[in-house]
């Protein structure tokens, strides 16, 4: 979510330099479940999870995210520096009011599904999530975030589930969008490994005064809840969409906001300093508190203050994430700095060269 605001720092006093305690258990220890929460799954999407959850524990998937909207940038940066495709890239359905197939005016077309059946035909998993935004108070803008500025919005994340409202309306609007283009997708025979609702909590539990980044958390954990299970009910029963991989993002400490075993498949975390054992400690927090699910970090970067931890230090001391994704740049990617913000050619080049770490094109040989 680097979107806004950073995802949760861990402190800069917490140096890699930190080790496990004595006997501190590492690695894999819980019982995964084998199928989906769907059990309408299409064939892809069930080999899909059935190949990550092989894979799980003995290597991490490489990921990237498109830069903003529908597009590889950022795996062709890897591939620039490297030589190799990263496994996952994630597209964000951020702009779809801005879509040509909603909008004359738009400036980019979802309904343009190159990008997708590019980087699917070429062996490449993708992935979606969607930083959802609404009308901000002032009319005009759009925005994911909450509050009573004019550039936030006021959006009730509780009425989008209560028929007629206003929110109802739009947000029915918006998911039969997303909906659709999903679907094409399934009608190709492309799984998705799919993240929405994201970053619920934002830092609410990270120090006193914290709180929702987006406007899904803003009216805490039950109404939270509630929606994810609206939206999982909108898209698999009303709209019959079996290519759905559910992964619920947590921020530590927000297990109130979890939506369930039934509605959830991969439990994923989203840390932007990625400090060695801090790291590893929440990787075998969120495995106890969630026994049955994958864990991932579905987004990683360089903080503000800190930078990530290579890879081959990270996996060396013991957290086991089923994949990484790191996050864009925007000003690298458009010739506005030397230096990428989240993570470079140093970092990808070691996390290739760590050996645990799986490229396009071994994800593509394996069974």
């Amino acid at each position: 979510m680097f979107f806004t605001l950073a995802a949760t720092l861990l402190c800069s006093a917490c140096a890699d330099a930190d080790e496990p305690k004595a006997g501190e258990e590492t690695g894999i220890h819980v019982q995964v479940s084998p199928t989906l929460v769907n059990p309408h799954a299409t064939t892809e999407t069930q080999q899909l999870y059935a190949k990550l959850l092989g894979l799980y524990g003995k290597k991490a998937l490489s990921g990237t995210v498109a830069n903003v909207d529908w597009n590889i940038r950022e795996a062709v940066n890897v591939h620039d520096w490297t030589g190799r495709w990263p496994v996952i890239n994630v597209f964000d359905f951020i702009n779809i009011h801005a879509s040509k197939d909603v909008d004359k005016e738009g400036w980019l077309d979802y309904s343009d599904m190159t990008p997708v059946d590019n980087w699917h035909k070429a062996g490449g998993v993708v992935g979606m999530m969607w930083h959802w935004q609404v009308k901000a108070n002032n009319g005009t803008n759009m925005t994911c975030s909450p509050g009573e500025k004019p550039g936030e919005t006021s959006f009730n994340p509780s009425k989008v589930y209560v028929e007629g409202t206003a929110e109802n309306k739009q947000a029915i609007r918006d998911v039969d969008q997303v909906a659709g283009y999903l679907k094409t997708m399934q009608k190709k025979g492309i799984p998705i490994i799919w993240r929405p609702l994201h970053e619920a909590a934002g830092n609410t539990y990270e120090f006193e005064g914290g709180g929702a980044w987006f406007w899904w958390g803003a009216k805490g954990p039950e109404v939270y809840k509630q929606l994810w299970r609206w939206m999982y009910d909108q898209l698999v029963n009303r709209h019959k969409l079996n290519n759905l991989i559910w992964v619920w993002n947590s921020q530590m400490g927000d297990h109130d906001w979890y939506p369930g075993d039934d509605v959830v498949d991969i439990v994923g975390r989203d840390n932007y300093a990625a400090l060695m054992y801090p790291l590893m400690k929440e990787f075998n927090q969120l495995q106890e508190e969630y026994p049955t699910k994958m864990i991932t970090l579905a987004e990683c970067g360089s903080g503000d203050e800190v930078h990530i931890s290579l890879w081959s230090k990270i996996w060396a001391q013991g957290s086991r994430w089923s994949w990484f994704m790191t996050w864009y740049d925007y000003d690298y990617n458009n010739g506005k700095s030397e230096e990428h913000r989240f993570a470079g050619k140093e970092w990808w080049t070691d996390a290739f060269q760590s050996g645990v770490v799986v490229d396009r094109d071994e994800w593509k040989s394996m069974k």
